[in-house]
């Protein structure tokens, strides 16, 4: 077999594609379609590094043998992560909305973000509860502006350690830091605060409250 039976043979045992491969590697996709075509092929580390991705190894991926040995299929995870983004403002200020913010809620997403994993991993190890929602209002100025996404993890339900999170507080979906006040007497209470002094803080129990998720980034366009 050819270089490029080789090739198409590994790639359809380790379930990849040419994008697959193109990210793995650093290169277009375009190079790689070159390499399953027979037009060109990859040499030195590039090969060894092809090889070692689909789970084979250089030898066999140049093999002239009538037929290559089975290779062991490996799942290789997305290069990228694809989060929701909800139709639901976040009021970092007056105002109200009538609709929690969460994928468990059934609420369907309006948009769909593609972003790198490994961007992703170094603030969440569960990708799949992650959504965006943009925030509106002035309450937490200057570092969340009208029109900003937040990304947040919505399997982070309960305000402990202190952070911003994303809330209904009986009144509208909104912005705040969140502060579990100290004590052991039930329902427990929890402090709620705006980055802009021109709004007062609050407080309310937890069952007063209902938290979508900590925020754990964001997007801002200027």
């Amino acid at each position: 077999m050819s270089f490029k039976e080789n090739l198409q043979d590994a790639m359809a045992s380790a379930g990849v594609g040419p994008t697959d491969i193109g990210n793995a590697l650093g290169i277009s996709s375009q190079a790689v379609s070159q390499w399953i075509s027979g037009k060109t092929h990859p040499t030195g580390k590039r090969l060894k590094d092809l090889a070692i991705f689909l789970g084979t190894s250089w030898e066999e991926l140049h093999s002239e043998k009538g037929s290559r040995r089975e290779i062991t299929k490996i799942v290789h995870a997305p290069s990228y992560i694809t989060i929701p983004e909800y139709d639901v403002v976040t009021s970092a200020g007056p105002g109200a909305v009538p609709q929690l913010c969460s994928p468990g809620e059934g609420l369907r997403p309006a948009e769909h973000w593609q972003i790198p994993r490994a961007y992703i991993s170094a603030f969440s190890d569960v990708p799949d509860k992650l959504a965006i929602i943009r925030v509106a209002g002035d309450s937490m100025e200057p570092e969340y502006q009208a029109g900003d996404r937040v990304l947040m993890d919505t399997s982070h339900r309960v305000p402990s350690p202190p952070g911003v999170y994303v809330l209904w507080d009986g009144y509208g979906l909104v912005l705040k830091r969140l502060e579990l006040l100290p004590g052991m007497e039930e329902p427990r209470r929890v402090r709620i605060m705006s980055i802009n002094p021109a709004y007062s803080t609050y407080e309310l129990t937890l069952d007063e409250i209902s938290i979508n998720g900590r925020v754990i980034g964001k997007w801002a366009w200027k």
